[in-house]
């Protein structure tokens, strides 16, 4: 796949606030976003369904619109999701690919935006970002470190990320993929692995050991992801209701695939995540993950 490079974020750039998932019921939160980045020398443009369908931002169309509305919109640079929660996957088929390979942008989001940030990639090539989310994150006090990061990586580019140990080998390379777990789960049954090799990062909230150790098994189960995955890095799975099973269960898992895993990547629920580029050639090794 040729991978399409958004242009970089700078100092002028206009950033879109773009609803396409759970629902904005923290206003105050998507006024702070707003007033953060504008606060940064940024513009701002909102894209949000005026009304509200239960548990979603809106119905399925109109979150799509604010989707295409904000990739079609030539002054906007960065598209950042507002929150995650539940709705991606029912716009996810229906989206533009030609309006946004026609018109790439920075993408950036996490959890449940996860698999717009996939099929993204793999229907257009651009490489998009699990990264912060403007009410989840900006809206509601970021980290120093999330904060940082997230400039660093969108300004000049990912570079490395450190890691705590590993498993079952220590060095592995391919494009970096991955993102929630719960979300990655499911798109099973649409077409969303990658064609050629690649390292799986993983993260997820609040999930028992058995729901993971039931996704990770849903996903070993295809043959095209146990051909071309190289190596599993782990980031925060948050509210595990045993760590301990946890581990071994990964470990077994690592076995299983005759793969290195790594554990230890700030990426997750937690306060301090970093940005990561999906669909970057990377290596792990020396537990640090790098840019090829």
């Amino acid at each position: 796949m040729n991978l399409i490079k958004p242009e970089n974020l700078k100092p002028s750039s206009v950033i879109a606030i773009v609803s396409v998932a759970g629902n904005i019921e923290d206003s105050a939160a998507l006024k702070k976003a707003r007033e953060y980045f504008e606060n940064r020398g940024f513009g701002v443009k909102i894209f949000a369904p005026q009304n509200s369908c239960g548990y979603l931002s809106g119905d399925d169309m109109k979150r799509l619109e604010c989707l295409h509305a904000a990739f079609a919109d030539s002054s906007v640079d960065a598209v950042i999701a507002a929150r995650g929660g539940y709705g991606s996957l029912r716009i996810v088929k229906n989206v533009d690919r030609a309006l946004i390979k026609n018109n790439p942008k920075i993408f950036a989001g996490y959890s449940d935006i996860t698999a717009l940030l996939l099929m993204m990639w793999k229907k257009t090539g651009l490489m998009t970002f699990h990264a912060p989310m403007a009410c989840s994150d900006f809206g509601a006090g970021v980290s120093r470190f999330t904060e940082q990061n997230f400039f660093e990586t969108l300004k000049n580019g990912f570079s490395s990320a450190s890691l705590e140990r590993s498993f079952n080998g220590d060095s592995a390379r391919g494009i970096l993929w991955g993102g929630n777990l719960a979300t990655v789960a499911s798109l099973c049954g649409m077409d969303f692995l990658p064609d050629e090799e690649f390292v799986f990062f993983a993260e997820d909230v609040n999930e028992p050991v058995y729901k993971i150790d039931r996704m990770f098994t849903q996903l070993s189960n295809i043959e095209q992801f146990r051909r071309n995955l190289k190596a599993i890095v782990l980031g925060d799975f948050s509210g595990l209701d045993d760590r301990e099973l946890f581990e071994r269960f990964i470990k077994e898992l690592a076995l299983s695939l005759n793969i290195p895993v790594f554990f230890g990547l700030k990426s997750g629920h937690e306060r301090d995540k970093l940005t990561l580029p999906v669909g970057l050639p990377v290596s792990v090794s020396n537990l640090a993950l790098k840019r090829l």
